[in-house]
């Protein structure tokens, strides 16, 4: 067995093949345990990219509940489940950590798949409550019933899910236990009133110090220590009370437990040992530290949230190419523009969900920070603020990933859409997003707000259209949602922005006008570059490709369709987006109901099929593995227009 450098002593992370070896240790070797579980997600997690800070913080909790519960039988669900890597460590997968977010390897949130300690693939924040009462409900009949157990961060507390979860749990009586983890971050500081609550609950530590203190010394008196201990507790809640006034968690029927370190696995262990022997529904309060054993950690917990990795191959060093002009990210240039936008008109408000940095809008609050807002992870909340905003006469720009807006669908459609409300939704991460996989993939926007009246669909192409797409977006008076992917934005140097089509809603502009009787591609957003790329290389075999930028998908440029549809004899439209429902069912729908005389094109969808999209470790790899990439798209014009007129070089 391997010794650690620093002790010498034997590495006990490497006889944990399971939660049984965990058990099987002595408790005085725990804090052993833990430092080698941070150091090894340090080691692994810095090269691989991953969320780190949030993992760091909850070692000793999970070392903790794998003491405590036996978790083959129990059942343990994690919030979001970004943080369960030391608990993926401690279930027999520390050996394939190398492989964390990368193709075929460790999914970056809990997957049944992988494990059958990890119930659900989930990613989104606030659900652990309401999953586990309802394996709570399920498995009550049992004799000597499982117990569940739901770890949920202090920022994704603040979710409507939660409390809605909460209000529920409390009321029925059921024996479940939720752990808050209270570090007092999400990605970025936690906000609203709940957050300071808390704050003001971590200020109670000096009276449950002293009250512990208090407590050792009347267990130390003989005979009389165990029965005034009962009575010391009382004593307690009433001073708790009086520092800590209407515990909110109590009043919802849910007894409060903490706050406790969070970081002293041995105190932990006890704790739990005696939680889990409570009835009813019972919130452990569980102080811990972001970052916690990161340099960065203590004055940096955004910085360490997540990290990017380290390249696999270093690459030759070569003579540096010509210089070029930079890329600019479709993130940073949406912020810019927003900021610039701001600064010409008043009524420019931007709106965030508990992202700030990942949506760009930092940069929108350090210039308007009067007219910033995080509404924390509320998507519903933010939304229907949105649309009262608008009502009032603001032009509020809701800037959400398109993952996380399906969480405020409702309030979409009623608050917004109904109203025909001007309100700019902002769908940062459209199309795959890598390595975070199905729940985080932007796959469903398009078909999911296209079906809405009132609603305007676009999709900027480069940095110079998302400027041009945003000032468009505020001058219509009802709601537009602009959608673009994560990563860098294409530079086409030889289409300027002067020589562009004018950013009318419903116009889509033509980039090549292709051959009679031809193929045309009708590309959607970032999708433009992949076909124009392979117009060009079609253009080198002698054949001349049609490329549209289709621009909006509604409403949708029918006009041109209808020339296209009797000047070609193959569309085929591209887009990032599922098959169904998305831009590619939106020009069949079309096709279908305008009458084009002489037609004689076929339309053919180029989309994501119909599945889930797994994790891999770049879009691209996933655009290629869902048939998007370059040499599909070449593939298909040639099986389209026949191998014979597409001449090979």
């Amino acid at each position: 067995m391997a010794k650690t450098e620093e002790t010498g002593r034997a590495r006990l992370l490497d006889s944990i093949e399971g939660p049984a070896d965990v058990k099987a240790l002595e408790s005085g070797d725990l804090p052993q345990l833990c430092a080698e579980v941070r150091d090894f997600l340090l080691d692994t997690v810095q090269e691989t990219g991953g969320h780190l800070g949030s993992n760091l913080g909850v070692v000793e909790l999970t070392v903790a509940l794998h003491r405590v519960f036996d978790f083959e039988r129990d059942k343990l669900v994690w919030d979001v489940s970004h943080q369960a890597y030391p608990h993926k460590v401690l279930t027999g997968r520390k050996d394939r950590f190398g492989t964390l977010r990368q193709t075929d390897g460790l999914c970056g949130f809990t997957h049944p798949e992988e494990s059958p300690y990890d119930l659900f693939h989930t990613g989104h924040a606030g659900t652990s409550v309401s999953l586990g009462l309802g394996l709570a409900m399920g498995m009550a009949h049992e004799k000597d019933a499982p117990h569940a157990v739901s770890v949920i961060g202090d920022a994704s507390l603040g979710a409507g899910v939660a409390f809605e979860a909460l209000n529920h749990a409390g009321a029925t009586g059921q024996k479940l236990l939720v752990i808050l983890n209270d570090n007092e971050w999400s990605i970025s500081k936690s906000v609203g009133s709940l957050s300071k609550y808390l704050t003001k609950i971590r200020g109670s530590r000096l009276v449950q110090r002293a009250g512990q203190e208090t407590k050792s010394l009347v267990q130390a008196i003989p005979l009389i220590g165990s029965r005034v201990d009962k009575a010391l507790d009382d004593v307690g809640e009433v001073l708790r009370h009086a520092f800590v006034p209407g515990h909110v968690f109590e009043e919802l029927g849910v007894r409060y437990v903490g706050p406790v370190d969070g970081h002293n696995v041995e105190s932990l262990e006890r704790i739990l040992e005696r939680v889990r022997t409570l009835d009813g529904v019972v919130m452990l309060h569980v102080l811990t530290e972001k970052g916690k054993g990161h340099p960065d950690g203590p004055n940096h917990p955004e910085r360490v949230h997540a990290v990017k990795g380290r390249p696999w191959k270093l690459e030759p060093k070569t003579e540096p190419p010509p210089a070029k002009a930079a890329p600019v990210a479709f993130t940073k240039a949406f912020a810019k523009s927003l900021v610039d936008a701001a600064t010409r008109d008043v009524r420019v408000h931007a709106i965030t969900a508990a992202m700030p940095s990942g949506t760009g809008l930092d940069l929108f609050e350090e210039a308007h920070r009067s007219r910033f807002h995080d509404a924390g992870i509320c998507e519903q909340h933010a939304v229907a603020m949105a649309a009262g905003m608008a009502k009032a006469g603001l032009r509020p720009v809701c800037a959400i990933y398109s993952t996380f807006l399906q969480r405020g669908y409702d309030q979409v459609f009623q608050e917004v859409a109904l109203q025909g409300l001007p309100v700019i939704f902002a769908l940062d991460r459209a199309g795959p997003v890598g390595q975070d996989g199905p729940t985080h993939n932007g796959v469903f926007d398009i078909a999911y707000l296209r079906t809405l009246p009132n609603m305007v669909l676009c999709a900027p192409r480069d940095a110079t259209d998302v400027a041009r797409m945003l000032g468009a977006a505020l001058k219509v008076d009802h709601p537009v949602a602009l959608r673009f992917p994560r990563g860098n934005a294409p530079i086409r140097e030889e289409i300027h922005a002067s020589e562009r089509e004018p950013m009318v809603p419903g116009k889509a502009e033509v980039l090549r006008d292709g051959d009679e009787g031809g193929l045309c591609i009708w590309a959607y957003g970032v999708m433009v570059e992949t076909a124009l790329a392979a117009a060009a290389q079609l253009s080198e075999r002698g054949v001349d490709v049609g490329v549209v930028d289709a621009r909006f998908v509604k409403p949708l440029d029918e006009e041109l369709l209808g020339a296209h549809l009797a000047r070609f004899r193959h569309v085929v439209t591209l887009e990032d987006h599922q098959r169904a429902g998305g831009f590619g069912s939106a020009v069949l729908e079309a096709g279908a109901r305008i009458h084009v005389p002489g037609r004689r094109a076929q339309i053919r969808v180029l989309g994501i099929p119909d599945r889930y999209v797994d994790h891999m470790t770049t879009r691209e790899e996933q655009l290629a593995a869902a048939g998007l990439d370059l040499p599909a798209v070449i593939r298909l014009a040639k099986q389209l227009l026949g191998a014979s007129r597409v001449e090979d070089r």
